[in-house]
């Protein structure tokens, strides 16, 4: 039985070279093409903007601090919330 060298590549290593840019080359208009898309699918469809979330608090009248939004007493200066005064 007689013994064959192996060979590893196949053709020149030029060959492999020019195959392998051709790869990158194509991989990057491919990846270019898809991003395109998605940013033209988010533009005709409309981006999901985020929604400003809801107030969790409140300015006291009577002394400018900060307060919980259900606060009906403020815990700074203890006056009393009426409903009326928060709108």
């Amino acid at each position: 039985m007689s013994q064959r060298p192996v060979r590893l590549h196949s053709g020149s290593w030029e060959d492999n070279k020019k195959r392998e840019e051709l790869h990158t080359k194509k991989f990057l208009e491919e990846f270019k093409a898809f991003a395109l898309r998605g940013n033209v699918m988010d533009m005709a469809i409309g981006a999901k903007k985020e929604e400003e979330a809801a107030p969790t608090t409140k300015v006291c009248p009577f002394c400018k601090s900060e307060i919980d939004i259900e606060a009906t007493r403020c815990p700074h200066c203890t006056s009393v919330l009426n409903e009326t005064e928060e709108k």
